[in-house]
């Protein structure tokens, strides 16, 4: 069987003649972790590891893929989300169980296509009034469609403050992009009520509210999917971002897997050492009460003979 990889950052991205896609990458140690991934729209989605085993050294893994050609396939890739289906009653995420990942994930090519009829099916049969906008009910999302087609959510936070952020559709699936917390009258009761009057979003069949989506180019993350800004991870070429950036704190640094994978060899050799001093302390506890013991011993008996 025919297979083609690529290289994605740190990830290998193998593909079959069937059009099969699994990745691969370093996790210290001379290990390795794998699993499938799949496209929908124009981002690879990397879904959870499935095994993990003996491999390379880091430095022979990243020689390998450097000899790789690079993935070019998808404009994005995504390796931390949470899916969840739009018409649910539960908020049970896609991918949660072994079991059911491969018919997620034919769900969602088969959705893919689907959405795009459906998405120009829905524009030709609302009318939109010019000067106001649609709103819909997802889950406990209100999702809004302002007149110039823009998407944006809002949803209660409690204690009198309403969240709000824009969202996008990529492929079969409405990003909620991270948002904003504000102060409002508005009461929960009274939120969730005008809530449950709105018709139902079906202009999607999934959707994602906590991601991180990286350019598959840089490995540089995509603050906006519709701003298309990004911050460098990788030190070849800065690109900016403006600081005010919808829903970005000033102080959000992005981190690259080799950062996270030395951070826990960090946190591995600290947790080494802290078990090893406690040992230590112990031992020497120990000789200090067995050193006192035989003082107090070699003194009673002292004293018993002077006597």
């Amino acid at each position: 069987m025919q297979k083609i990889a690529y290289r994605l950052v740190e990830y290998k991205i193998t593909e079959n003649e069937h059009g099969d896609l699994w990745w691969e990458t370093h996790i210290g140690l001379g290990s390795l972790k794998s699993g499938k991934c799949f496209i929908n729209g124009d981002i690879l989605f990397i879904k959870p590891s499935e095994s993990t085993g003996p491999g390379f050294l880091k430095g022979e893994f990243l020689d390998h893929l450097n000899k790789l050609p690079k993935w070019g396939k998808t404009k994005y890739y995504c390796a931390s989300y949470k899916i969840f289906k739009c018409q649910s009653v539960s908020r049970k995420e896609l991918f949660a169980g072994m079991k059911n990942r491969l018919q997620d994930e034919a769900l969602l090519r088969k959705n893919e296509l689907i959405e795009k009829e459906a998405s120009k099916t829905t524009r030709k049969s609302v009318k939109v009034d010019k000067k106001k906008h649609i709103s819909y009910k997802l889950h406990p999302y209100e999702i809004i469609e302002k007149h110039n087609g823009q998407l944006f959510w809002k949803s209660h936070g409690g204690s009198g403050r309403l969240k709000k952020g824009r969202c996008h559709i990529k492929g079969s699936i409405l990003f909620l992009e991270p948002g904003e917390t504000e102060l409002s009258n508005c009461m929960k009761k009274e939120f969730l009520q005008q809530l449950n009057r709105l018709p139902d979003w079906e202009r999607t069949k999934y959707f994602c509210a906590r991601y991180t989506i990286h350019y598959s180019g840089t490995g540089a993350i995509c603050r906006s999917l519709k701003e298309d800004k990004a911050i460098n991870i990788t030190g070849t070429k800065s690109i900016g971002v403006s600081k005010k950036a919808f829903g970005v704190e000033e102080n959000t640094k992005p981190t690259t897997l080799s950062t996270i994978i030395a951070k826990d060899e960090i946190t591995i050799f600290f947790n080494f050492f802290k078990i090893l001093v406690m040992l230590i302390l112990r031992l020497l506890f120990g000789c200090f009460q067995m050193i006192y013991k035989a003082i107090r011993v070699f003194i009673g008996r002292w004293t018993q003979f002077r006597g």
